[in-house]
């Protein structure tokens, strides 16, 4: 497809991204509006690319978590709306921020002071989002600080609250928890109104409470996972089509033939229950191959899929354990996942050779953007973004109806 590509790359689908977009706007309310999340690189994908797909099928507005991530896309040339979830506490990159049109969220009694007194010396409308904490307990302002607040900053000529927004701390799990959120924020928008303030963005709904509480929409929804092509965790939707636009490649540089009995990897983790093939790849736990989140189990259901998931994979069930796929077959890893490489069993009779692509599952979010980037479009390569290669000149992005 396209010559000199380094040992791995990763193909990201653009067109896949587009039916996501759509899938995603089939499901809105009539009046509103979208808040594309491109946080953690647009889940891997690409923030900057991602964001100009975007921005040309008509999303106007984005979000992301922290002021770095904001300030790549301003340099990226994204001039629409940007929300910046964290708290910013550094007067230099508030002024920053100021200055460059985003979009702050005020979380705090703290956050607040800050900008009031930044703003004395500046010459700006600073547009501003109320984050209430309703019970997930990250960072928010709590109900009776946000009717407390609201005086102040109205008297501060500056300061457009444009929006208000909570996060859901369980809409996969807990509807009793969920609604009950869904009421806290409520009742502080009733209060609000009553005050004589009346938000034009208001926002709760993140992909989960899209998918499971269409009536919750309020004014704008913050949508990141269902644009990546995935589903919330814990919600199974049949009718919900969605396509992965990412695809970890790499290519076999090892092939050996190996006896019964064989032992494989580090500590001599597998032992071949019958002659193979023993494919080399260039990727490993550093990669995000292999990797799991070492959270603490939600529950005790939770706790026991863990169990289970991991005795099965201690007894080798393939489907329990990573496997790629190598001309459309899917093949097991075996033995530990070395720091930078891993072992692929494969049997003796299929055609594989040294050089073969390998299609590798990884945790796209821990997969270093500085591994080449390959957009396609309708097939076509249409972008390459890498830091080692210098080919990272702009293609004009093609809208997704073409």
């Amino acid at each position: 497809m396209v010559p000199n590509l380094p040992d791995k790359w990763v193909e990201i689908n653009l067109d896949a991204v587009g039916k996501n977009l759509q899938t995603v706007k089939s499901l809105l309310a009539e009046g509103t509006r979208l808040i594309a999340v491109i946080k953690a690189d647009a889940y891997g994908h690409g923030a900057a690319v991602t964001a100009q797909l975007l921005r040309d099928n008509g999303v106007e507005y984005f979000a992301v978590s922290f002021f770095r991530e904001a300030m790549q896309l301003r340099q990226a040339g994204i001039a629409e709306n940007i929300l910046v979830f964290s708290p910013i506490i550094s007067e230099y990159e508030l002024r920053e921020a100021i200055k460059y049109n985003l979009t702050i969220t005020i979380a705090s009694l703290f956050d607040w002071q800050l900008l009031d007194n930044v703003s004395a010396s500046v010459d700006a409308e600073i547009k501003i989002h109320l984050k209430v904490d309703t019970g997930l307990g990250r960072f928010g302002l709590q109900a009776k600080e946000v009717l407390g607040l609201i005086p102040k900053i109205r008297k501060n000529c500056r300061i457009n609250i444009e929006g208000i927004y909570t996060h859901m701390a369980a809409a996969a799990s807990s509807p009793a928890y969920t609604r009950g959120q869904f009421r806290s924020f409520m009742q502080i928008l009733h209060q609000l109104e009553e005050a004589g303030l009346k938000i034009s963005l208001r926002h709760c709904a993140n992909s989960a409470v899209l998918l499971k509480y269409p009536q919750m929409q309020l004014d704008a929804v913050r949508i990141g996972t269902l644009l990546s092509g995935q589903a919330p965790v814990g919600i199974a939707r049949p009718d919900l089509v969605l396509e992965d636009p990412y695809h970890f490649k790499t290519r076999i540089v090892s092939l050996r033939k190996l006896e019964k009995g064989s032992y494989l990897a580090y500590y001599r983790s597998y032992r071949l229950k019958k002659a193979a093939q023993v494919a080399v790849i260039p990727v490993g736990f550093i990669d995000g191959l292999a990797l799991q989140v070492g959270n603490k189990p939600s529950g005790w259901l939770d706790l026991l899929k863990t169990i289970v998931k991991i005795i099965l994979l201690y007894g080798n069930v393939a489907r329990f354990g990573p496997q790629v796929s190598i001309k459309g077959i899917d093949y097991p890893v075996r033995g530990k996942v070395f720091m930078q490489m891993a072992l692929v069993e494969i049997p003796p009779d299929r055609e594989v050779n040294i050089g073969d692509e390998v299609t590798v599952p990884v945790r796209k979010t821990l997969t270093s953007p500085d591994i080449t980037r390959i957009y396609l479009h309708h097939g076509k390569v249409v972008k390459i973004s890498t830091k080692e290669g210098g080919m990272d000149s702009p293609v004009e992005l093609l809208s997704i109806e073409d």
